[in-house]
């Protein structure tokens, strides 16, 4: 299950989520009210807002099975000059996946550039310790970001060892 491989990578990041993140602000409490109405968690409850399907390893693990429904996922590494859609883009600093819905390439053919699909790549936070932004449970859409932005490198669903 992608899922747990995305969880664990973020988990083994270790801060690198307050690396870049953590110099956000604080949101708004009209936007923190927002969110929370939205969850259903409040600020504080960190296994509310883990059950809640609202991070970015959530929405990745729904886009991949959605595109392979009833199989059993694996992600393996692959190079940026390899990077199609369908596939992850991994934010070291950040401790953050997103979904690759295009690939803008340069006249040689040559990848240089990423469209992503989202969850919780917020501008500010909703609960900083939960790491929990505006975006929770919300698709956000970054189209041109460069392949150099993607500072952890790329994953494709590979068959499943048997």
């Amino acid at each position: 299950m992608p899922w747990a491989t995305l969880v664990a990578l973020a988990l083994s990041s270790g801060n690198g989520h307050d690396l870049d993140a953590g110099k956000l602000p604080v949101c708004s409490n009209r936007v923190i009210n927002e969110v929370v109405k939205r969850s259903g968690c409040t600020v504080g409850d960190a296994n509310c807002w883990n059950r809640s399907g609202g991070f970015c390893t959530h929405y990745v693990e729904q886009r991949l099975a959605a595109t392979r429904p009833g199989r059993t996922l694996e992600l393996g590494s692959l190079p940026p000059e390899e990077v199609a859609r369908g596939d992850v883009a991994v934010f070291a600093s950040r401790a953050h996946y997103a979904y690759v819905e295009g690939v803008t390439r340069d006249q040689a053919g040559r990848p240089v550039a990423v469209d992503l699909s989202e969850f919780n790549f917020g501008t500010c936070w909703v609960d900083k310790d939960s790491l929990v932004t505006e975006k929770y449970r919300a698709v956000g859409r970054r189209s041109g970001v460069p392949l150099a932005a993607v500072d952890g490198g790329f994953l494709r669903v590979r068959p499943a060892a048997r």
